[in-house]
């Protein structure tokens, strides 16, 4: 089996579980190569990516591994952590379950953004529209599936999946989703009006926001472009997905406690 090691591409420390992990991979016969952080190709006959970081660092490589449709594999180095299950104690019995085939594999949904019908973006966690400025507030004009929500004036808003639920839809106000629910999720960020409240839709729909003012759009944490007046702004769910192995029982909810306290 070929493992891929990827570490964060500003943290030492996670340079140095890298290459230990790297080693200690190799020992149990693992075929094994590095690629930097940023990378956007893999080598050939690549089985797995194992990340070396936070939840951001998976989320980055989510978006080459779902290219290849190979799964990711997480060893913790980060602050929150609900997507990178192991740590370095805990990765070299993971190797022993992997070559023996005993592990769990975890489908998620990825979301599709688009720009004025320009060249969809996958992304794993969530969407982001927000203000280009600090004071004042930004008008948005949402829909799902061609049904009208509202006008939303406030600070933005994030669309995120279901994987997203636990980043900044969740410090946003938005609802924690239970472990095995597909869906989107529509979280005003800091609304004007009592009645722009969140929004759970399906994963099969489609999410549009048209812009009344100049505002800028992210992609899982990374700035796509500035949206001007009148540009609209579609997000459904994508053909790729993301698939992360697993090596153990755990209590979602209890992991956000655990991680939120």
């Amino acid at each position: 089996m070929h493992l891929v090691f990827m570490a964060h591409p500003k943290r030492p420390n996670a340079w140095k579980v890298r290459d230990r992990a790297l080693k200690i991979a190799e020992g149990k016969g693992f075929v094994c190569s590095l690629i930097d952080g940023m990378s956007s190709e893999l080598p050939s006959g690549a089985d797995v990516i194992v990340v070396i970081g936070g939840d951001g660092s998976l989320i980055r490589a989510s978006h080459l591994a779902c290219r290849y449709d190979i799964p990711l594999l997480g060893i913790h180095c980060g602050r929150v952590g609900f997507l990178t299950e192991l740590t370095e104690e805990t990765f070299p019995d993971a190797l022993d379950r992997l070559k023996e085939g005993r592990y769990a594999q975890k489908v998620r949904s990825m979301l599709d953004v688009c720009v004025n019908s320009g060249q969809a973006r996958p992304c794993l966690n969530d969407v982001f529209v927000y203000k280009h400025s600090f004071s004042g507030v930004t008008q948005l004009d949402l829909s799902v599936d061609r049904n009208s929500v509202g006008t939303l004036y406030g600070d933005g808003v994030v669309v995120a999946s279901s994987t997203g639920a636990t980043g900044y839809s969740l410090s946003a106000g938005g609802p924690i989703v239970a472990e095995g629910l597909d869906a989107i999720l529509i979280t005003p960020i800091c609304p004007h009006t009592l009645q722009m409240r969140p929004i759970v839709a399906s994963i099969g729909s489609t999410v549009t926001v048209k812009v009344s003012e100049n505002c800028f759009v992210a992609a899982d944490g990374d700035k796509i472009c500035k949206l001007k007046k009148g540009d609209v702004l579609t997000v459904s769910r994508s053909e790729y997905r993301t698939r992360i192995l697993s090596f153990g029982e755990h209590n979602p909810f209890r992991l956000l406690t655990e991680k939120l306290s």
